[in-house]
């Protein structure tokens, strides 16, 4: 499975944006009523991290002088929640679901000069199985085999608290994603939550991980199946926003204190009882969608690095990819960007943009242009309607 195909798309051409919208269904139930209350909404993404929601709650009835949620049972801790954002077109509901988790967090405040108010934030129901950090390789595995491995890792730990539950990936996705994925070369997890990884593995392919089964509320066993595969749309948009236009704001950031033009892998074969060194350098990367500092006018790095890993490399193969993969991170963050656009609800993590308008060092040609990888987004309902900020790092261009 290679990562989703690019076709640029002009998100505001020909669309109606003047009805944003978003739901929220607590333990099932729509809040209508409740909607007059609620200041504002914000829904975080990351690659790196389980995704969460805020809202700011009027907390004070006047009718009766009383504090109108935070004691009632609209918000408790642990009440399952859905988080839909987007917009009414012409009649029809494009609001899309952003989150299915639970309300972690409610903390009432009372001001002395204004009226009381209560916040309350939410993690995805993923949170749950954040249980230890594990370094881990894959050699030659689909994404779909990585997924099942990782997922049986967080069942042997979860099976030491809970012993008569089990984690599987849905066999019907296992049996889906067989026909179209191939077998990714090599792979690395470095000291990572394995529920995290997979999550920010599955946004850069195009993949969704959902929890489709849970057992009944606050039992312990049972069967909880996830899934993973493709989302309804397999195939992103690329989003093309041009500031001035349809890019409310963009401050790009270039930053060449950790670019490094080569690293080097210092390790030990404990089965062949001798060392392992091996090296990567910037041209390992050109088919690795990592910008080149020469098309940026920038002279190549000259500082190189050694790193000595702290668990066995057992070929030079793995050390030459785990170098690779180090090279790597460090060269993707060359160029980053923070930016403001209107409410889009499908411009998520693991999304790519072209950034028009900002000139040609960090835009690029403009019959050519930079692609950005996003790598956070937050979408917020307010005072000023729906907005979506998001980080997005540089890749190499079209």
């Amino acid at each position: 499975m290679t990562i989703e195909a690019v076709f640029p798309v002009e998100p505001f051409v020909g669309q109606d944006f003047y009805v944003p919208a978003y739901r929220i269904r607590v333990q099932g139930r729509d809040l209508l009523e409740e909607t007059h209350d609620i200041f504002s909404v914000t829904y975080t993404e990351s690659l790196q991290a389980v995704d969460s929601f805020d809202l700011s709650v009027n907390n004070w009835d006047p009718d009766s002088h009383a504090f109108k949620y935070s004691d009632a049972q609209t918000f408790m801790p642990w009440s399952q929640v859905e988080l839909s954002m987007g917009y009414i077109l012409q009649g029809r509901d494009e609001r899309r679901l952003m989150l299915t988790g639970e309300i972690t967090t409610m903390a009432p405040n009372f001001p002395t000069a204004a009226g009381p108010t209560l916040a309350v934030r939410g993690l995805n129901l993923l949170h749950r199985f954040r249980l230890k950090q594990e370094t881990q390789s894959f050699f030659n595995k689909t994404d779909t085999q990585i997924a099942s491995s990782l997922v049986a890792s967080i069942d042997q730990e979860m099976r030491k608290q809970f012993p008569k539950l089990k984690l599987q990936i849905d066999p019907e996705d296992v049996k889906r994603n067989k026909e179209t994925e191939e077998p990714v070369r090599f792979l690395v997890m470095q000291n990572s939550y394995p529920i995290l990884f997979l999550m920010e593995r599955a946004r850069r392919i195009g993949y969704e991980l959902t929890i489709k089964e849970l057992p009944p509320a606050r039992e312990r066993e049972g069967t909880i199946t996830f899934g993973f595969g493709p989302t309804s749309a397999v195939t992103r948009a690329t989003y093309v926003l041009e500031w001035g236009k349809t890019l409310i704001s963009a401050q790009p950031t270039l930053r060449v204190a950790d670019q490094v033009s080569k690293v080097t892998v210092r390790g030990w074969s404990s089965g062949k009882k001798q060392p392992i060194t091996e090296s990567a350098v910037r041209a390992d990367l050109r088919q690795d969608g990592v910008v080149d500092p020469r098309q940026l006018d920038l002279a190549e790095p000259a500082i190189a690095q050694e790193i000595s890993v702290d668990r066995p490399v057992e070929s030079a193969g793995e050390a030459k990819n785990l170098a690779k993969q180090i090279l790597k991170q460090k060269a993707s963050e060359l160029v980053t960007v923070k930016a403001k656009t209107i409410g889009l609800p499908d411009l998520r993590a693991g999304s790519k943009v072209q950034l028009l308008g900002l000139g040609s060092r960090f835009s690029g040609p403009r019959d050519k242009p930079f692609l950005f990888l996003v790598t956070d987004t937050t979408h917020s309902f307010g005072d000023g309607g729906y907005t979506t900020d998001f980080t997005a790092r540089m890749e190499s261009g079209v």
